[in-house]
């Protein structure tokens, strides 16, 4: 878990600012490095049966008529 800094960066010396910057591109690059966790396969995800389109779906709007 990362430590959040409250001290508001116009408080920080420039020193500060950097390394929090720093901190915070190093962790995002590790984070890009890391095998993704709890993602499960797509075939998990896959429906047997697609679903239904929308009754109230207009595909093209130049078709629809206007009720009286």
């Amino acid at each position: 878990m990362m430590d959040v800094n409250q001290t508001p960066p116009d408080r920080m010396t420039v020193e500060q600012r950097r390394q929090e910057v720093g901190q915070l591109l190093a962790r995002g690059i590790a984070r890009l490095r890391m095998p993704p966790q709890n993602c499960a396969p797509e075939s998990e995800f896959e429906l047997a049966i697609p679903p239904e389109r929308s009754v109230h779906a207009v595909s093209n709007p130049r078709n629809r008529k206007e009720i009286a």
